[in-house]
């Protein structure tokens, strides 16, 4: 049974492309995509009607941020809005007439950020660019002011008495492959998991159909042996490809790694095992070759979401909670990024690692059941 399954990687253009090739390309193609890590030079639009020394600081030091870029002077909101509607522009900064008059005479104005929020991390480029340089101007606007105060220390305490220092950690640079490739990583290995699985398995049954195989009752234990030798099959050749997503790709695209090699192998060993056992649980679904590809492709961004990590755990309806604990990547996505990124081991993500253990129990029960009631018919 193993030997066959092993043949089938090789004999079978499909299985071949999806657990040989895909997972030893895709998470090179999504690294290289998110390898500049965070937006730079979004363009915007500045609506100009104050046209003083005030707007024209502002505009200057808003086009040095490495944030955005001053793409278009527009002359009016109208025009600017037209720009957003052409894809010139993805924001708009507006600087009122008054807002010299304002400052000067000590009264509070506003310079509006218009943004495209098609895209949050454009929109959060375009505010934090023009939060960052009001602030600045601010802090030098009560500067001006304190004409009592006779030191450049004291000017600096009076103008800023409490400040904050930003330390980011856990993703020092605060990029988006830091934040998503973790997860995409766990990720790749159990839906090509399914792929392969599904489109072996489709295959066997097309293939039964049409050469109307006379069903025999399996003897005892088949399901048991059958689920044994095929499990063993994926495992072995998905043991190299966890290894290689989990330590590889990271450090090749500067990605934080700071798990230890044994922390990662505890909850590699029972996250594929459960993703086998869940792949081949799902087979009885899968009567022809593509009904695995729709299974696949529907439930890819379903399954990221439920891992909680691109959206809150505690802001998930306890239904989809529920949910997400029958599905393998749900333990694994949570545990390895801990690991990896977090610097935790093995014990402290032991919630997750049991889950993984039961999952690998419970789906190797319902796949060696699955593999008996196929072959019976």
């Amino acid at each position: 049974m193993w030997r066959d399954e092993m043949k089938t990687f090789f004999h079978d253009e499909g299985v071949f492309l999806f657990c040989l090739l895909m997972p030893a390309v895709y998470p090179l193609l999504y690294s290289w995509i998110y390898n500049n890590e965070v937006l730079r030079e979004v363009p915007v639009a500045v609506v100009d009607d104050s046209r003083s020394a005030l707007s024209r600081e502002f505009i200057h030091l808003v086009d040095a941020t490495p944030d955005v870029r001053i793409a278009y002077h527009a002359t009016s909101l109208d025009e600017a809005r037209r720009m957003i509607e052409h894809q010139k522009v993805r924001g708009i900064y507006y600087i009122p007439a008054e807002l010299a008059d304002a400052v000067y005479s000590a009264r509070r104005t506003y310079i509006s950020v218009y943004a495209d929020m098609a895209m949050t991390l454009q929109y959060k480029a375009i505010y934090i660019a023009a939060n960052s340089v009001v602030t600045k101007m601010n802090k030098d606007i009560r500067i001006g002011r304190m004409t009592k105060l006779t030191t450049q220390r004291d000017e600096d305490v009076s103008a800023a008495p409490l400040k904050f220092e930003e330390v980011p950690i856990f993703n020092p640079s605060g990029g988006y492959a830091g934040f998503i490739l973790p997860c995409v990583l766990m990720l790749v290995l159990q839906q090509t998991l399914l792929l392969g699985i599904g489109l072996s398995e489709g295959t066997r049954r097309e293939q039964r159909r049409l050469l109307a195989v006379v069903r025999t009752v399996p003897s005892r234990g088949y399901g048991l042996r059958l689920a044994f030798g095929k499990g063993m099959a994926y495992f072995m050749v998905y043991a190299v490809w966890a290894a290689y997503l989990s330590l590889v790709v990271p450090r090749l695209f500067g990605l934080v790694m700071i798990a230890h090699w044994r922390d990662l192998v505890a909850i590699m060993f029972p996250y594929l095992l459960a993703c086998i056992g869940f792949g081949l649980t799902l087979s009885w679904m899968v009567h022809y070759r593509e009904n695995v590809l729709l299974l696949v492709v529907f439930t890819s961004v379903p399954f990221l979401f439920l891992s909680g990590i691109s959206w809150p755990l505690s802001a998930i309806p306890a239904f989809w909670q529920g949910f997400g604990a029958l599905i393998p990547s749900t333990f694994a996505v949570r545990a390895y990024v801990r690991i990896a990124t977090m610097g935790a081991t093995a014990a402290d993500v032991m919630p997750e690692f049991r889950a993984l253990w039961i999952q690998a129990a419970a789906y190797f029960v319902a796949a060696s059941i699955v593999m008996y009631r196929t072959r019976k018919g």
